[in-house]
């Protein structure tokens, strides 16, 4: 958790009863979702999937799992530590005895870089591969082995735009976050409508 080292964060046991309205939002399990925070000075962010976990600034998934008052993650980023809810807070305590409150972000608000695979719905058994990278720059080619065209992309809320180089051709987009997708009228031309989805642990082409 800091400096991107691998790092052993020891916890003191404390047990308190869940945030009604986080069981309400995640059923059993309440940290399967987004969670920002502030550490040694730094935002700190922990993004939970079902069987995945996202370390905001890390370049892999990291793996992880949790029992009800541990989080143990393998990463970019290690660590191990015990955790409480307390007001519909998420706080982890490290070995120096200092106390990390973190809040929950709503899917909107998770960031879109990363792998997204997905099909024209015009152009049958063709699949589309597109990288966003969080600096804003962006490529998509065509699976298994299409050449990559570059490019940039910018978000306005829900609204993904993309502009591909060299000769300034663009996409618009409609991100979804429910269902972690990405939906356009048209990509390439005779495409018609193509969804992309999002592929934490992108398969092997």
């Amino acid at each position: 958790m800091v400096d991107r080292k691998t790092a052993r964060i020891a916890a003191v046991l404390v047990f308190a009863p869940l945030a009604l309205g986080l069981v309400k939002q995640q059923g059993e399990n309440p940290l399967l979702q987004r969670w920002v925070g502030t550490h040694q000075g730094r935002p700190l962010f922990l993004d939970f999937y079902s069987d995945t976990m996202i370390v905001v600034n890390d370049v892999r998934v990291a793996d992880f799992y949790t029992s009800r008052d541990s989080i143990v993650v393998f990463g970019d980023t290690s660590f191990s530590v015990h955790y409480r809810f307390a007001l519909d807070r998420l706080l982890l305590r490290t070995e120096e005895g200092n106390v990390i409150t973190m809040a929950s972000q709503g899917p909107l608000a998770r960031p879109l870089w990363g792998h997204w695979l997905g099909e024209a719905s015009r152009l049958s058994d063709r699949q589309i591969e597109l990288r966003l990278y969080g600096n804003g720059t962006a490529w998509w080619r065509w699976l298994p082995s299409g050449e990559r065209t570059e490019g940039e992309w910018d978000r306005f809320s829900r609204i993904i735009s993309f502009t591909w180089l060299p000769d300034s051709t663009t996409w618009t987009g409609l991100y979804d976050p429910m269902v972690n997708s990405l939906v356009f009228e048209e990509t390439v031309a005779g495409s018609g409508v193509t969804v992309l989805h999002r592929f934490y642990r992108r398969p092997t082409y």
